[in-house]
C-alpha cells in the first residue's frame, strides 16, 4: 500500500479554492487552521501585479463583530492570522524585503527597527519567481514566517507585528482590495 505524506509545500485544503480576481491565482479556503477571509493584490507603479495576497483568520474570533470592530481587531496582533502571499511575476528577493522593509520601518516608529535585518536574513538569497509563495503567521509578538523555499523562520516583537497589520490592514494598505475583502469576507464568517 503506497501512501503518500504531503511534503512542507504541499497544502491540504477543503472546499473549493477561491481565484483572486485581478491574477487570478488560486487560495485554498484553509491555511494554517485558519478560514479564507478575503484576497487582493499588490501593484506597485499603478499597474505591475506584483503578489497576489489572502488573509486568513479564525471566524470565532470576530463573531458578533461590527465593521468599526472588525476595522479595528485586524490591526492588533492579538487577533491571529495567516497572511499569504504568491507572486504574481518574478522578483529579486531583495526588492521583495526591500519593498517590505520600506513599508514596515516607518510604521515601527524607530523602535525594534534591528527585526527589519532580522525579517532579510529569514529569506535565502534566491529570487522570487512568478508562483512562489510565503506565509506570515501572526499571533501576537510572534512572527512564523515561511519564506519561497519552505524554510520557517521566528520573529518576537509586538512593533514588527503590529505594523505588519498596519501595512496590509491600515489607512494606507499596500493592498486595499485585500483589505476591503477582508472586511467583507469576516462580516461573511
Amino acid at each position: 500500500m503506497d501512501i503518500s505524506v504531503p511534503s512542507s509545500g504541499d497544502i491540504i485544503t477543503v472546499g473549493k479554492p477561491v481565484k483572486e480576481k485581478s491574477t487570478g491565482i488560486l487560495f485554498p479556503t484553509l491555511c494554517n487552521g485558519f478560514s479564507l477571509a478575503g484576497t487582493g493584490v499588490r501593484i506597485k507603479y499603478g499597474f505591475v501585479k506584483v503578489y497576489a495576497v489572502g488573509s486568513y483568520f479564525d471566524p470565532a474570533n470576530f463573531k458578533g463583530f461590527s465593521k468599526d470592530a472588525v476595522e479595528k481587531a485586524l490591526l492588533d496582533p492579538m487577533y491571529p492570522r495567516t497572511i499569504r502571499i504568491v507572486m504574481a511575476r518574478d522578483l529579486s528577493i531583495q526588492k521583495f524585503t526591500d519593498a517590505l522593509n520600506e513599508s514596515l520601518k516607518p510604521r515601527m516608529n524607530g523602535e525594534d527597527l534591528e527585526k527589519l535585518e532580522e525579517f532579510r536574513k529569514l529569506n535565502p538569497s534566491v529570487d522570487l519567481i512568478k508562483g512562489a509563495e510565503m506565509e506570515l503567521t501572526i499571533r501576537g509578538d510572534t512572527l512564523l514566517y515561511k519564506n519561497a523555499t519552505g524554510a520557517v523562520g521566528m520573529i518576537h516583537s509586538v512593533v514588527f507585528t503590529r505594523a505588519l497589520c498596519d501595512v496590509y490592514f491600515g489607512s494606507s494598505p499596500v493592498s486595499p482590495a485585500l483589505k476591503e475583502g477582508t472586511v467583507e469576507g469576516i462580516a461573511r464568517f
